[in-house]
């Protein structure tokens, strides 16, 4: 679980100083403080998603990827609780009378939040705090720090924030049926079944690796994603990862060995014009 003590230590004492820059520097405390608490949420479910997956990477963004891909209650409020004793018939679920009757133990409780409420403090506080405002005209002038009201009133707004969220004492990547795949570059890849969309490509967890597959619901299979490129020596056919032909830009090349004579070929992009 992540501890936002320490955050909140320094916010609260760069609020008692209460200066332009002690100010200032809080702000940026609560930046930091809502930064890990998003990237938190990605790295513990980083199993079950790939870093080349993520379209955006401001905080709230990232959260919002989690909820539509790894668990639906990333940013939710729950506890979770066991029963003291093992269920008389595990082949069936409970009855609601059996359910009832049931002693549980709570082993924590994670406490959620709004993604979008989140990135509007965060983007706030870089507004009133972080940068010098652009002056309209000759007459204005540049001040070295922004209104400072303004700044400590969303600084304890912020923090109000930071410290309820700090009240959790759990933090879990999800629950619900999974499925999973081995890339050719042996990671093993697990998504969540329900949040999976017929025809989604994923990208492999392993930072390093350039494949990607696309997921299949009729089977519940992964197909790999791959350009055949035919040798121009022995007219045999290369597999390359999509996605490295993907990122190619105009006038890019990728250079690559047949697999069969080991003759050197060449891949592009390039302009063409073609007339009639």
């Amino acid at each position: 679980m992540i501890n936002l003590k320490t955050s909140i230590s320094a916010i609260e004492e760069l609020l008692q100083k209460n200066t332009n820059a002690s100010l200032t520097y809080a702000a940026l405390e609560c930046r930091l403080a809502i930064e890990r608490i998003c990237y938190e949420r990605l790295r513990l479910n980083h199993d079950y998603i790939s870093h080349d997956d993520l379209k955006k990477w401001q905080p709230q963004d990232i959260v919002r990827t989690l909820i539509q891909e790894v668990d639906a209650n990333t940013a939710e409020t729950f506890t979770l609780s066991i029963s003291k004793e093992p269920l008389a018939d595990t082949s069936k679920s409970p009855t609601l009378e059996e359910y009832q009757a049931t002693e549980f133990v709570s082993i924590g409780t994670q406490i959620g939040f709004n993604p979008k409420k989140l990135g509007k403090f965060w983007n706030a506080l870089a507004k009133l705090a972080l940068h010098i405002s652009l002056p309209v005209n000759k007459n204005d002038s540049v001040t070295h720090y922004g209104d400072i009201e303004k700044i400590r009133m969303k600084v304890i707004e912020v923090l109000h924030e930071i410290k309820q969220i700090d009240k959790g004492t759990l933090m879990i990547s999800g629950i619900g049926e999974q499925v999973s795949f081995e890339c050719i570059c042996k990671s093993k890849n697990q998504r969540r079944l329900e949040l999976l969309k017929n025809g989604q490509v994923i990208s492999c967890i392993n930072p390093e690796c350039n494949e990607t597959y696309t997921y299949n619901s009729n089977d519940k299979s992964f197909e790999r994603r791959t350009i055949d490129v035919i040798c121009q020596n022995c007219d045999n056919k290369t597999d390359i990862p999509k996605k490295i032909i993907e990122r190619l830009r105009t006038e890019q090349s990728l250079r690559f060995n047949c697999e069969f004579c080991g003759e050197k070929n060449l891949l592009a992009w390039r302009l063409m014009q073609a007339k009639k």
